[in-house]
């Protein structure tokens, strides 16, 4: 089995142990120091949670939940605190606060962390939250005291996100060496909610924080989940389905993003309306990127990453790129891959191929990468139709070989699908044999984002 094809509980519990096993150094007395546990944290939106979903992201093993909770300002006189609503968040799960930090330059009040906790304090009062994370669009020289005085005055964790270009300045620096500890932007395509993610940066994570690596700063690594497409769409973008249907748009190869669809007639997607010749560009981390990005946070072994920061949570789906339910339950360790049910209905001298996805987990977009293949023993067959198949490919199967459109009679016909989504259902059109006694072989494969596939046959 390959490290693909685990599921996300056992592949991190088997990281997890290796880092353990590299990680071990001999102490004073002879005994090893075990690599501090990964934290798992799961950004919210000002929608908040549920009891039962807060119920159900400790039982997956989330460990903190994050609120947005507003703004601190330190430029002019005395600094301000703007607090929005806390978000209804029910559950157990123990609430840290982000805030945005601005106007902090080479000169602030001394007395500045004192007034700001005086506020928050008020604010938060008997309910205290376990971090303190600090959000600084721009940086200056007294950042860095900034944050220890707040701890200090606060008694809390003062956590700070830092962008991976923050980590190469000398005050970024100054900042997580301040702190011990920082919140790294690292991955996905979507700046709205994470700061440092608008330029693409292909670099393993060990070069992206290369900058810290002798500082002794604990880093926890940021996801953003959120999907961007271009031009923008409302909120969360809809499941991408109906813009991988060959009737409404055609994929191009190039993109600013991870797809590009040329729409060819009037179309409503993602609460707007499109029309033929609009380019919609697409980017999403779906339950097989989330698990890449995962394995490469585990790998990393300079600086020292202890845990890793979700954000946000997505709503109830079907969304493009994840859903609620869908999260949860690769979490939980299901998933990644769609599961795959194939059934073949014959009648006579006529075969049809059903295909069924229902998992919540979803496949690649690709033009050429999920298909179920009919394949003759001997003679030719005929198949004019694609059923609801995106297309339908004429060929000849030889040693495992597949052949599209063959100068002669088809021994072998491909039905292509772009995407299958999460629970879908579709069938080939229909195949016709030489004789009711032909012999058949049917295979199948459904590509993954992670490189992986899904793949079977029936002879």
């Amino acid at each position: 089995m390959k490290v693909q094809d685990l599921p996300p509980v056992l592949l991190l519990a088997g990281l997890l142990s290796l880092a353990a096993c590299a990680g071990e150094q001999d102490g004073g007395g002879g005994g090893k120091v075990a690599p501090i546990p990964k934290k798992s944290v799961m950004w919210l939106t000002e929608d908040g949670i549920d009891g039962e979903t807060a119920d159900r992201l400790a039982a997956v093993g989330v460990d903190q939940l994050v609120v947005r909770r507003g703004v601190i300002l330190l430029s002019g006189g005395a600094p301000v605190v703007r607090l929005l609503p806390s978000p209804p968040v029910e559950g157990t799960i123990p609430i840290a606060a982000e805030l945005e930090v601005s106007g902090i330059g080479s000169v602030i009040d001394e007395n500045a962390a004192a007034s700001v906790w005086t506020a928050l304090e008020a604010d938060f009062g008997a309910h205290l939250p376990t971090e303190l994370i600090l959000v600084f669009p721009e940086l200056g020289s007294t950042a860095g005291g900034f944050v220890s005085k707040l701890a200090q005055q606060s008694g809390l964790a003062v956590v700070p996100v830092l962008t991976v270009a923050q980590l190469d300045d000398e005050f970024g620096r100054a900042v997580a060496r301040a702190a011990h500890r920082c919140i790294v932007p690292a991955f996905g395509s979507q700046d709205a909610d994470l700061e440092g993610l608008g330029e693409t940066d292909t670099r393993q994570l060990p070069a992206k924080l290369a900058a810290i690596k002798d500082l002794g700063t604990r880093v926890r690594v940021a996801i953003a989940l959120r999907p961007k497409t271009d031009p923008e769409v409302d909120d969360w973008a809809e499941d991408i389905d109906v813009l991988t249907d060959d009737a409404n748009a055609e994929i191009k190869r190039t993109s600013i993003l991870d797809r590009s669809f040329l729409v060819k007639g009037p179309l409503t997607w993602g609460g707007r309306s499109f029309g033929a010749g609009e380019t919609i560009a697409v980017s999403w981390v779906d339950a097989a990127r989330l698990g890449l990005f995962l394995t490469e946070i585990q790998r990393t072994i300079l600086p020292e990453v202890d845990g890793w920061d979700l954000v946000s949570l997505p709503p109830a789906g079907p969304n493009l790129g994840l859903d609620r339910d869908e999260l949860i339950r690769y979490l939980g360790g299901d998933g990644p891959k769609p599961k795959v049910d194939v059934q073949l209905r014959r009648s006579g001298r006529e075969l049809t191929v059903r295909l069924a996805n229902p998992s919540l987990f979803r496949s690649a977009i690709t033009g050429f990468g999920n298909w179920v293949q009919v394949e003759l023993e001997s003679g030719s067959l005929v198949a004019t139709s694609r059923g609801s198949f995106d297309h339908v490919v004429l060929g000849t199967a030889e040693g495992g070989e597949w052949r599209p459109n063959p100068s002669g009679g088809p021994n072998a016909v491909r039905f292509v699908e772009t995407y299958l989504a999460p629970g879908e259902e579709i069938e080939t059109g229909k195949v016709r044999l030489p004789s009711s006694r032909s012999k058949v072989t049917v295979r199948w494969q459904v590509q993954v984002s992670d490189g992986s596939a899904v793949t079977g046959v029936i002879d």
